[in-house]
């Protein structure tokens, strides 16, 4: 699957939060053999302008958006899955309720992504007491074809790395899930009120490591009725 590891040149929220249940699982990397953590955080606070409709909760072959998603995310690689919604989202909130999620819903609505992923991460740090050792992955929730086998190997290619961030690439264009080490979430508070996410590998500390693959579904997610079209055509055969 994979064609290897290339390096280019590039470089609080308050919460009150809706909670749900979620197992606890260790990540072992065979070289230490020590628990070593990787949270998973999904914003999920957008408003779906473009779809005209709730576009987590379109159906895909028997699922929502968001469960594809959730499941997929499934793995004993990740220890805790986080979703950060809109306070209001009580659709949303009602339609997880069932799910191995933690579900974060800040008092505040975050405006954007990085408002979102802002509130994960203080959820994460307040609750869970992350340390140097642990990681997290940032995956938005309109990301619903991303097979668990690809999603588990991504997580072991993450193990066995050293770098700060590594970012999955189909043709050298970079898609999700997104690894960051836990020392890259202080510097997500740091950002200025211009920059997005994405500076943190743009203009961050540390430049991403880029894992090749040949699976396009990093790259797909849903923000119009043809996008929905599309996805429904290409891969009507996993919705059966």
């Amino acid at each position: 699957m994979e064609t290897g590891l290339t390096a280019p040149g590039e470089k609080a929220v308050p919460l009150n939060v809706c909670v749900r249940h979620v197992e606890f699982y260790f990540s072992l990397r065979d070289d230490f053999m020590t628990p070593r953590r990787l949270f998973a955080v999904i914003p999920a606070a957008g408003h779906s302008r473009r779809m005209g409709t709730h576009k987590l909760l379109l159906t895909l072959g028997g699922e929502t958006v968001i469960q594809r998603l959730i499941h997929g995310l499934a793995t004993p690689w990740i220890t805790r899955t986080v979703i950060v919604a809109r306070g209001g989202d009580e659709a949303l909130a009602e339609h997880l309720a069932g799910e191995n999620v933690e579900l974060v819903q800040p008092e505040v609505d975050p405006p954007d992504m990085k408002a979102s992923v802002q509130a994960g991460l203080q959820w994460i740090e307040t609750h869970h007491a992350p340390t140097e050792e642990d990681s997290w992955l940032l995956i938005p929730a309109d990301h619903p074809v991303l097979k668990q086998t690809l999603i588990e190997r991504l997580c072991e290619v993450w193990s066995q790395s050293e770098a700060r961030i590594l970012i999955p690439a189909f043709q050298g264009k970079k898609g999700h899930p997104a690894f960051f080490r836990w020392s890259v979430a202080h510097e997500v508070f740091q950002l200025g009120d211009a920059q997005g996410i994405n500076a943190l590998w743009k203009e961050g500390s540390a430049a991403p490591v880029l894992w090749e693959c040949d699976d396009p579904e990093i790259l797909i997610d849903l923000d119009t009725p043809a996008d929905l079209d599309a996805v429904r055509a290409r891969y009507a055969s996993d919705f059966e």
